[in-house]
Order: structure tokens, then sequence, then C-alpha cells
């Protein structure tokens, strides 16, 4: 239980800490597209699933969707405090997001040595 509460702590301080050169872009008038937040999201999310990967021993697909759909239901919940507004592109961000770390879980525990 323990591992999987460390492996929280990468994606979670990365969506924490990720504001930060991204506001310090938006002062000098540099706007970031939809597309490379998403993009960086995604690394983000395949790495964090590689390393799920590589400390899992089975069924890499499942722990990989769960983990995602479990990042997926903070980052929803979070949306929701804040009052964000709702759209089909946050639904295909969070399916994006459970996909690319499955995906990274699933190459994880293919490459374990």
């Amino acid at each position: 239980m323990k591992k999987y509460l460390s492996i929280f702590i990468f994606p979670i301080a990365s969506i924490l800490i990720l504001p930060i050169p991204m506001s310090i872009l938006n002062i000098f008038n540099i706007s970031l597209n939809k597309i490379v937040v998403t993009i960086i999201m995604i690394l983000i999310m395949l790495i964090s699933g590689f390393i799920l990967g590589q400390n899992i021993h089975e069924k890499g697909y499942l722990k990989g969707l769960l983990y995602g759909l479990s990042i997926s239901l903070i980052m929803f919940i979070l949306s929701v405090i804040l009052l964000s507004e709702h759209s089909l592109y946050n639904i295909i961000y969070y399916l994006i997001i459970t996909a690319s770390t499955t995906l990274g879980t699933m190459i994880g525990i293919n490459k374990k040595g």
C-alpha cells in the first residue's frame, strides 16, 4: 500500500508545480495552447504509469486503468470544487489521461528487467 501512495506523489506534485512555470510564461505574455498542456499531461501520466509498471508484477493494464481513473477522478473532483466549466474537451482530456497511464503501465511492466 505504501508503494502505491508513493507513486501518487509524482503526478500530484506535477499537477501542483506545473502552474508555476505556466504563470511565469503568462507574465511575459506567452500563452500556452490547450494542446501543449495536454501533451505535458500525457507525458506526466506516461512516466507515472511507467513507474507503476516497474513496481507491480501482474496485470499492468488493469492497474494502469485503475490508476488513470483515480487520477482523472481526483482532477474531476478538483474541477467541480473550483467551479470550472465542463465540456466535451474535459471528457476527452480525462480519457486521454486514463489511456496514457494505462499505456505507460503496460510499457513499464514489459520493460521490467
